[in-house]
Order: C-alpha cells, then sequence, then structure tokens
C-alpha cells in the first residue's frame, strides 16, 4: 500500500530520489548502510515501493555507480584550456578525474574498485563507464590528428594513461594523510610524466 507521500512521486522522481539517498548514505556512512528499509524510511515511502524500481541492492549500486560515472563525464567535459595548448587540456581532464576522486571517495572506490559491480554491471552502467573513457580515447586521437603525440593504438594509449591515473588516485585513496598530501601537492609531477610518455620520439 502507497503512502501519502509515495502519492505524489511521479516514478521517475521516485527513483531518483533512491538513488541520490542511497549516494549520500554511501558517501556518510558506507556501502553496508544502504538498505532498502533505511531509504524508504527516509524517504517517508512504504518498505516496497524501492523494489518497484530495484530489483535488489546490487541493482541499486548499479545505478549509484551509473550516476557517480556521468557526474564524472559531465565535470570532465567541461574543460576550458588555452588555444593551442593540448597538453594544457589533457592536464585539465587529469585534475578533474584526481578531483572527482578526492572530493568523492566512496563514490570512486564503488565505481572502480568493486569487484562484485565491475563482474556483474548493468547495461546502463557499462554505457556510462565507457563514456569516460571514450572521452579520454577521443582526446588521444585528435591530439595525433594534430601530430602532438605519438601515433599509435589509441586505444592502448587510453589504457595507459587511464590506468596511470587510476593508480595514482587508488594511492590516494589508500595512503596515510601526510602521504596523500605529498601526493596531492605534486600531482602536477605525475601529470607531466604522463604527458612526456605520450610525445616521446613522435
Amino acid at each position: 500500500m502507497k503512502t501519502n507521500k509515495e502519492e505524489k512521486y511521479h516514478a521517475s522522481d521516485l527513483k531518483a530520489s533512491i538513488i541520490d539517498v542511497a549516494s549520500k548514505l554511501l558517501i556518510n556512512d558506507g556501502i553496508e548502510a544502504i538498505t532498502m528499509r533505511s531509504i524508504a524510511s527516509e524517504l517517508g515511502v512504504s518498505r516496497g515501493a524501492p523494489y518497484r524500481h530495484f530489483v535488489d541492492k546490487h541493482e541499486l549500486l548499479c545505478s549509484v555507480s551509473q550516476y557517480s560515472f556521468e557526474l564524472l563525464n559531465a565535470s570532465m567535459l567541461n574543460l576550458s584550456p588555452k588555444r593551442g595548448e593540448p597538453k594544457g587540456e589533457l592536464y585539465q581532464l587529469g585534475k578533474k578525474y584526481i578531483d572527482f576522486c578526492l572530493s568523492y571517495p566512496a563514490l570512486y572506490h564503488l565505481m572502480f574498485n568493486n569487484t562484485e559491480l565491475s563482474n556483474n554491471q548493468t547495461t546502463e552502467l557499462s554505457v556510462s563507464a565507457y563514456k569516460v573513457f571514450h572521452q579520454l580515447e577521443t582526446l588521444l586521437v585528435k591530439f595525433q590528428q594534430e601530430c602532438v603525440i605519438k601515433k599509435e593504438d589509441a586505444n592502448l594509449q587510453a589504457n595507459y594513461v587511464w590506468s596511470s591515473l587510476h593508480g595514482y588516485c587508488c594511492l590516494l585513496l589508500t595512503q596515510e594523510a601526510k602521504k596523500v598530501e605529498t601526493l596531492v601537492a605534486n600531482q602536477e609531477f605525475f601529470l607531466e610524466k604522463i604527458w612526456i610518455s605520450l610525445c616521446t620520439n613522435r
């Protein structure tokens, strides 16, 4: 039976609200805090309401991860490099990626380091995750066409850049605070190394 508050929700609004509450629970209290019951209570809807949009917690977490990839993709699209400075464009993209990791560590961990989600993704999650990678790959193809970086397999290049950024971000999430401060303060060192590796012997 629907509650009075539930009657006011449009179906899509309720689904979006469930994802929003689940994301906040993840950020503030960890993945174990996410339950259909706690979400229903927070929204003031019946206990069965979340199940009309998500079969189980796994499907909900896939949607939270999908939402997170969309946030990351949107932030990386908002670049404003100076004309004719491709290195600056790659730097900005890399910094957007790093900033997202530092701002939303719980979301980042869910997106990239949750084995269950990685091995059993929904189609929608896979599409959103690929958008982020495709944006990087497209940028590298453009640089190759402009003869600013080496001409080689752009997909492999993109995987190299992503693995370098991801490894760096994983260090930020796992090291003690003092080491993290040092790594963050020297992030341009790492970005410069990535850029040099793309340009060497082009």
